[in-house]
């Protein structure tokens, strides 16, 4: 994953996959859906998607057993699964999971996967079904980004280690305390981009401040450039331990997006000199005041870092209480 192969653009910004719609791009490639009779034309720089619709005859291990038949397959080198059984849509993950093992040896170039690219209306996020991930890891060693949408069911048992994956993503509308403490244990040397939705405790997000402490305190990961802590209910907490944590004085980008924040979260960041200093930091789609925002719009020729504040949704006047951005 060179620099020129993932610029951060389709994370940082508002892409079709917040909004329940399918992603457009995947690893820094334009997304498209692989057909049979077209076959793979660039395997390169393009990522192909297999994808079920409802009432489909064929379910995705089938379409992928097609893909597998094209003589470029083997320089397939990103790859997208969304719905994958149009009968089952409540089903797991586990079936796509076995495929893509069973593949290895044909997918010998594959170097990003995305498992769980599934639009709203099949399925909203705290529905996917996930199950266990690590058999890919083991399968695939040169991977380079591994992303899932999805947190009932999702797994990294048992622990293994990875040498070449540099980005993990996991988009949950709630993330357990279980599965952050699998993600904490796994070996992954080279991660860079580590992005994690936790979501809500109603949707199964039932982790706390402490289960990011080896991330934020026992640098877990020591070469992240970009940590992504987005979707939560407890934004507050995660900005104060940030002001903490001696990850700040290594990492580039900060992300907490989509979250709880309030005034006083974004205060302790803002003032921080450590953070001033920092590439990036997005705040946008939290809970900020206009205070808060024309404190940004006045000082941000004064800052280093580029403050990503837009899209604050504010609290309802009947309802004082603060929702992550993506739960169902």
């Amino acid at each position: 994953m060179t620099d020129n192969q993932w610029h951060l653009q389709e994370r940082l910004q508002k892409y079709p996959g917040y909004r329940g719609e399918y992603t457009t791009t995947f690893a820094n490639r334009p997304v498209v859906e692989f057909d049979p009779e077209m076959g793979i034309s660039d395997p390169v720089n393009t990522a192909y998607a297999i994808r079920c619709e409802y009432d489909d005859e064929e379910n995705a291990v089938d379409k992928l057993a097609k893909l597998l038949q094209d003589d470029q397959a083997s320089n397939l080198q990103a790859l997208v699964f969304g719905l994958w059984d149009g009968d089952m849509p409540n089903g797991s993950s586990q079936g796509v999971i076995e495929a893509l093992i069973s593949a290895k040896d044909q997918l010998t170039s594959l170097q990003a996967v995305f498992i769980g690219d599934i639009h709203s209306e099949e399925s909203e996020i705290s529905w996917i079904i996930q199950s266990d991930i690590s058999p890919i890891l083991e399968a695939y060693p040169i991977l380079e980004i591994l992303q899932i949408r999805g947190g009932e069911g999702l797994a990294f048992s048992p622990f293994v280690g990875h040498d070449h994956l540099k980005a993990l993503i996991i988009e949950t509308g709630g993330l357990s305390s279980a599965t952050i403490n699998q993600i904490c244990a796994l070996n992954l040397p080279n991660l860079q981009h580590l992005e994690l939705w936790l979501g809500s405790d109603n949707y199964g997000g039932d982790s706390s401040i402490v289960d990011l402490n080896p991330i934020l305190i026992e640098q877990k990961f020591s070469n992240l450039v970009y940590l992504g802590l987005r979707n939560s209910e407890y934004s507050d907490d995660i900005a104060e331990a940030l002001v903490r944590s001696p990850l700040l004085n290594t990492i580039r980008i900060i992300d907490l997006s989509m979250g709880t924040l309030s005034d006083a979260g974004a205060e302790l960041l803002l003032k921080n000199p450590v953070v001033q200093q920092l590439d990036i930091i997005n705040l946008s789609e939290n809970y900020l005041s206009a205070e808060i925002i024309n404190f940004v719009e006045e000082q941000q020729g004064n800052f280093h870092v580029q403050i990503m504040i837009n899209g604050q949704r504010g609290e309802d006047e009947y309802d004082e209480e603060r929702y992550c951005a993506v739960a169902e």
